[in-house]
């Protein structure tokens, strides 16, 4: 397979992905949530089990998570 051949399977396939993981979170009730850091270290408030982006943390839970209080 040529190599273009190749980079489009790659595509399709992280396209698939992404559609299973976007039906995931979408059926996820986001109950556990924590902050983390993202891609361009950002704090963001997670879901714990399916990882998706919820929200920015409010200037409170964001003193809790670094202060730990």
């Amino acid at each position: 397979m040529e190599k273009t051949g190749q980079v489009k399977q790659i595509n399709q396939e992280i396209k698939n992905l992404e559609k299973i993981r976007n039906e995931i979170q979408s059926g996820c009730t986001h109950k556990e949530k924590t902050i983390k850091f993202d891609d361009t270290n950002t704090p963001r408030v997670m879901c714990c089990n399916c990882e998706k982006n919820l929200s920015y943390p409010s200037r409170q839970e964001l003193e809790v998570f670094l202060t730990g209080k």
